[in-house]
């Protein structure tokens, strides 16, 4: 797993060059490359359930701040999944807009001033809204905590607490880009099993919980741990936003056509076979790139001259 830190640690050794003005512009390159990877491939989706649900005769929702895109909203009315059509243009919203009307069934959604708007404006308090969006990435500035405190955690559980109030850092970032570790160690008695663990929220300064549960030992005092900002790129294709990022150095900054061709050639094949492995959401053999027309379960066959 890469952290902000490792990616620090180890431009320098790139570029043979201790700059800080070369390391902070390498930085600044690999957040760029980091975005542009993860837009590409998806890697930012997350889903908001809306606190609460819908309120009866209200219109509007606020949307998390970090949503960049919306892809859908849901609406769960007694167990049956509405999925309204998304309004494109203000002029199209405010036509359906001719007469006030309420009802429990939506039929399209808009977005404006970071909220989500609902039509027919919902008539019953209580049904979940989930609205599925792609989020803003923030740049990888947060160097590793290893210090400060003993951490314990349980095996079979993901609630981590601390000695000390570590966490207070890590409070303020999108926790999903976060991530925490207990090594081996051969100088602390409380080892852990060596895994990255995600972490889903921060609650205090002393407690987190992880987005799995731990599987190691159960460990009440560990000295040795790491935790660090990693991106949400897979692991094995974390290299890449520093290959490109190299290319850019050694084109522009320092040019050299050796070393760019090189970093090229390295960055654009770690990109195809990031390209085979996640350029598509199923692992299903794609028989036809023609549009599929997709079946509305909720119609009944009337005639065998439907089927």
């Amino acid at each position: 797993m890469r952290t902000y830190t490792s990616y620090i640690n180890d431009i320098p050794r790139y570029i043979n060059n201790s700059n800080s003005d070369n390391i902070t512009w390498m930085m600044e390159q690999v957040n760029d490359a980091l975005r542009y990877l993860t837009k590409k491939f998806y890697f930012n989706e997350r889903s908001y359930t809306v606190p609460g649900g819908t309120v009866g005769l209200q219109e509007y929702y606020n949307l998390p701040p970090q949503v960049k895109e919306i892809i859908n909203v849901t609406v769960n009315i007694g167990g049956i999944i509405w999925t309204p059509k998304e309004c494109s243009t203000r002029s199209e919203w405010d036509a359906l807009h001719v007469m006030p009307f309420w009802q429990d069934f939506p039929a399209y959604f808009f977005v404006w001033d970071q909220r989500v708007g609902i039509f027919p404006t919902p008539a019953t308090s209580g049904w979940d809204v989930q609205i599925n969006y792609k989020s803003h990435i923030p740049d990888l500035v947060m160097p590793d905590v290893t210090s400060g405190a003993t951490l314990a955690v349980t095996n079979g559980n993901s609630t981590v607490t601390a000695s000390s109030n570590i966490f207070n850092a890590w409070m303020a970032i999108g926790n999903t880009f976060a991530w925490l570790r207990i090594p081996h160690s051969s100088t602390d008695t409380q080892n852990g099993d060596n895994q990255w663990y995600q972490i889903n929220s921060v609650e205090s300064p002393t407690s987190l919980t992880l987005k799995n549960q731990y599987t190691g030992n159960t460990l009440s005092a560990a000295s040795t741990f790491t935790i660090g900002q990693a991106p949400i790129l897979p692991e094995d294709y974390q290299d890449l936003p520093m290959y490109r990022a190299l290319e850019l150095y050694y084109t522009t900054r320092f040019p050299d056509a050796v070393r760019a061709q090189l970093y090229h050639q390295k960055y654009e094949d770690g990109l195809a076979e990031l390209n085979d492995e996640y350029g598509s959401k199923t692992t299903s053999v794609v028989l036809s790139d023609t549009e599929a027309n997709i079946a509305n379960a909720n119609l009944f066959v009337r005639s065998v001259s439907e089927v």
